[in-house]
């Protein structure tokens, strides 16, 4: 796998009764250039209220984008270590993804 250096996202998120919330989040992509190309992605994400953003899970966080066969899409699996239920964390994750499935021009 290559390493690419940190980058930097802003990413906005609509999260009902918090209104909309932005993030700085930091990510190192990694990948393989082997059939099918994957992306492995580390996420921080930069400090906020966490006496008011209670929904925020974990700071770190983990995905891979896979790419479908023949250039129809990619999957997305999360790393998560516990199971968790917060929606509004969820939510988080699937916007970060996609900034950075934009960002990055993986599609």
């Amino acid at each position: 796998m290559k390493k690419q250096a940190t980058k930097n996202v802003e990413v906005l998120i609509d999260l009902l009764g918090y209104g909309i919330v932005e993030l700085s989040v930091a990510y190192s992509l990694n990948f393989n250039d082997v059939l099918p190309r994957t992306y492995s992605i580390e996420c921080h994400t930069e400090p906020v209220d966490s006496a008011r953003h209670t929904w925020l899970y974990s700071r770190d966080f983990k995905m891979i984008f896979s790419k479908i066969e023949p250039s129809v899409g990619y999957t997305v699996c999360f790393n998560e270590e516990k199971s968790n239920k917060n929606i509004y964390y969820q939510t988080m994750l699937n916007v970060v993804s996609d900034y950075i499935l934009l960002k990055e021009n993986l599609c």
